[in-house]
């Protein structure tokens, strides 16, 4: 009796000391579920944008679970972020990357979510109006047909834009479209505006449309900004794979940063569909080095509590948030001090400002 006790404890020291876990741990997931709340032109499943779509073309993560025989399942929705909080609410998506304001909204709803990396900042609102409207300003289209894609951080971002000038939805005839049918809807003359993101830029270029106002280049805290965010109940059960996951997402945005690999990057975004141009005239003087740091400094986290308390006054939220429970910082600190890259990416304050180290 004594030898059969002895054994099972002796193998049990010996996982331990191995680093092998023991029997009655959480097992590892064979697949994750990754989901974008973003798709490319004709439903192809690449994102003209983000650190997560370079890393699944890169197969960034995949290497960093390859060792765990753990496979990435990756889904774009063209229903952008509320596609995205269906998918997580109903248990299909372990992690996804979204705008600010679906995942408020969702969280404030009970969603049990937490986020664990910055992966696009400062992106802008585009108004195009078609190129022979005389419209110049905002005011110019007051109680004409402008379109929007609600539900979707372009919704926060534009109505932050218009409290700015002295001005509400509700002085426009505002039409619920996504990007695809605005464009088009533009080109017909159905509409008199659009509000978009890089889709601006070919409209621009074509003759199709022309730009009037961005919102980066008025004041950064119009911008729009989007993340990773995990499924609670998963990283509960697997900080590990959290972590490795993030590991993959820092690599693939230290890539991102070394201007050596700018041109290849765009390369990959491109693939969505919208050309290089449209994408580097998006991008404009931003670095992405800047763009796609994925710090969780105050300047994110003072832009998502700006997004819950925006969204209560608009009365887009059912609850309320704790964003800085919300934020879960440590794998992507982790991420950045075992691969050495504190000095790639300064942490920033709220105003957009280096912080010193």
């Amino acid at each position: 009796m004594k030898r059969t006790l002895f054994l099972p404890l002796v193998a049990a020291l010996a996982g331990t000391w191995l680093g092998i876990a023991p029997a009655g741990a959480a097992d590892n997931p064979q697949v994750i579920r990754f989901g974008l709340a973003t798709v490319g032109k004709g439903g192809i499943p690449f994102a003209s944008s983000s650190i997560t779509s370079l890393a699944h073309q890169r197969q960034a993560i995949e290497k960093e679970l390859a060792a765990d025989g753990i496979k990435v399942e990756w889904t774009y929705f063209k229903g952008a972020g509320p596609a995205v909080n269906e998918a997580l609410a109903n248990k299909q998506l372990d992690f996804a990357w979204q705008g600010d304001l679906p995942a408020v909204i969702a969280k404030a709803g009970g969603l049990n979510t937490r986020l664990i990396a910055a992966d696009g900042l400062l992106a802008s609102n585009y108004l195009v109006v078609p190129a022979d409207s005389p419209a110049k300003t905002l005011d110019d289209l007051k109680g004409k047909k402008v379109a929007q894609f609600k539900g979707t951080n372009l919704q926060l971002a534009t109505a932050r834009t218009l409290k700015r000038v002295g001005l509400q939805d509700r002085d426009f005839r505002t039409i619920n479209m996504d990007f695809p049918t605005a464009a088009a809807a533009l080109a017909s003359r159905d509409i008199d505006g659009a509000w978009l993101s890089s889709t601006a830029f070919e409209l621009q270029k074509s003759g199709v449309g022309r730009i009037i106002y961005d919102t980066r280049a008025v004041d950064a805290r119009l911008t729009r900004q989007t993340h990773v965010l995990v499924d609670g109940d998963f990283e509960r059960q697997h900080p590990q794979i959290v972590q490795k996951v993030v590991d993959g997402l820092v690599k693939t945005a230290a890539w991102v940063s070394a201007p050596e690999n700018e041109n290849a990057a765009f390369e990959l975004w491109a693939k969505s569909g919208t050309p290089v141009d449209s994408l580097r005239a998006e991008q404009g003087e931003l670095s992405l080095k800047r763009r796609y740091s994925p710090r969780l400094d105050e300047f994110f986290v003072d832009r998502y509590r700006a997004t819950v308390r925006e969204s209560r006054e608009l009365g887009l939220l059912r609850g309320d948030v704790d964003v800085d429970g919300w934020v879960e910082p440590k794998y992507v600190n982790a991420a950045i001090d075992r691969l050495g890259l504190q000095a790639l990416w300064p942490a920033y304050d709220a105003d957009n400002r280096p912080q010193a180290r």
